[in-house]
């Protein structure tokens, strides 16, 4: 509410900085809508989550996502709606649709289980003190990120070079924004949040702890690498097909973001480790520390050596882990990533590109959808054959992955 609070009153001083001509009024909706959708991803991506109800936010999910391909439909029948303005409104209601379907969901599970006995009878709520403390390093660490994220990345570069120039690399950035929403870091992490958390306090084991992360790091990029290595081969195709023609190039922008995004799902499973050790402060510090990140962002940008912006952040990435992680260590354990296996995972992903290239089949979508089935069988072939997990991996993925 605070954050939205100020958007709208800064909005005016916000459009002269940002050169964005008559964009006053969308940035105050935009504002609006930022309150709207936090309390949204409150009730989806955390509440609903935590409760192993993902049917029903992903159905509120599906519902915003439904509004939003009805006005993309209606902009085309009514060209004054074709504003941003009109998209700012558009935003705000497909996302207080999603918060009242997420809400009357909750709502009906509370009241169903609200008479049920307590599955523990013995836990007692948390004090506020230690709640609060807790959230606040999460609040702090988070705010902190956000200053070297993909939404500064943009408003820099949109102030060095102007709108028409950053267009690519915005492009580019929404394509990464939606490839992540399906990592199984992002889309799955209310199931791995809380399995994680149960099974640590069910086995109070730091290695088991450690060894699941690292396997979940390694599916992230399982996930990711296939993905990478068809942009490289034919990412002016795909880029060209899903901008129309307009932004071909963009594709070494997305290869970038996508390489950002390869760091960033460590920096969320090492929040989550914090979180779960009740070491969130370390978050906080650490994220406070580099809020130094945009300085060298901003000169990378300033002399458009874009290739220097995205290295800087896939360091400060890496960089923000490897402090955490640093400071979680005990005189008895240490999280330590299984590196055979990320060299196994690199020499598939050679592989998969040099017989990618030479395996071209034609153009089209038809086309670059088997070579990416063609690479991520490559991909999966090779794990199996390479044996890319560890012994203590291999124990966990006998059974259930997480169990």
């Amino acid at each position: 509410m605070i954050g939205a609070g100020v958007l709208f009153m800064a909005a005016p001083t916000l459009s002269d900085w940002l050169k964005l001509e008559g964009a006053v009024a969308a940035l105050q909706v935009y504002a609006i809508v930022m309150f709207v959708e936090g309390m949204g991803r409150v009730f989806r991506d955390q509440i609903l989550a935590c409760l192993l109800l993902q049917a029903a936010g992903q159905i509120s999910q599906m519902v915003r996502n439904i509004f939003m391909l009805i006005f993309v439909f209606l902009i085309f029948q009514k060209d004054a709606w074709r504003t941003a303005e009109g998209l700012a409104y558009a935003e705000l209601f497909a996302s207080t649709s999603s918060l009242i379907i997420a809400a009357i969901f909750l709502f009906q599970y509370l009241k169903s289980c609200r008479d049920d006995p307590a599955s523990d009878p013995d836990w007692h709520l948390p004090s506020w003190s230690k709640m609060l403390r807790a959230g606040r390093n999460a609040w702090l660490s988070n705010l902190a990120n956000m200053s070297w994220g993909g939404q500064t990345v943009i408003l820099l570069v949109t102030r060095l070079i102007g709108v028409e120039a950053t267009a690519p690399m915005g492009f580019a950035r929404n394509l990464s924004e939606q490839i992540r929403r399906f990592m199984p870091m992002d889309f799955l992490l209310g199931v791995i949040r809380t399995l994680l958390v149960a099974r640590f306090l069910e086995e109070r084991s730091l290695s088991k702890l450690g060894i699941r992360v690292g396997l979940i790091f390694r599916i992230n990029l399982l996930f990711l690498i296939p993905l990478i290595i068809l942009l490289i081969i034919r990412g002016d195709e795909v880029c060209s097909i899903l901008s129309g023609g307009r932004y071909e190039s963009a594709h070494w922008f997305l290869i970038g973001w996508l390489g950002v995004l390869m760091a960033w799902a460590h920096h969320r499973l090492t929040d989550l480790m914090a979180h779960i050790l009740e070491r969130s402060g370390v978050t906080s510090r650490i994220s406070i520390l580099l809020c130094i990140t945009p300085l060298f962002l901003y000169c990378a940008g300033r002399i458009q050596h874009w290739e220097l912006l995205f290295f800087t952040l896939f360091i400060a990435e890496s960089i923000y882990s490897y402090l955490v992680l640093r400071n979680l260590r005990t005189s008895g354990w240490q999280y330590r990533l299984y590196w055979l296996g990320l060299g196994k995972l690199s020499l598939l992903a050679i592989v998969a590109l040099v017989i990618g290239s030479l395996f071209q089949m034609g153009e089209g979508i038809v086309s670059i959808l088997l070579s990416m089935g063609i690479i991520t069988l490559i991909m999966l072939i090779g794990v199996m054959l390479l044996k890319a997990w560890s012994p203590e991996e291999k124990s966990l993925l006998s059974g259930v992955v997480l169990k």
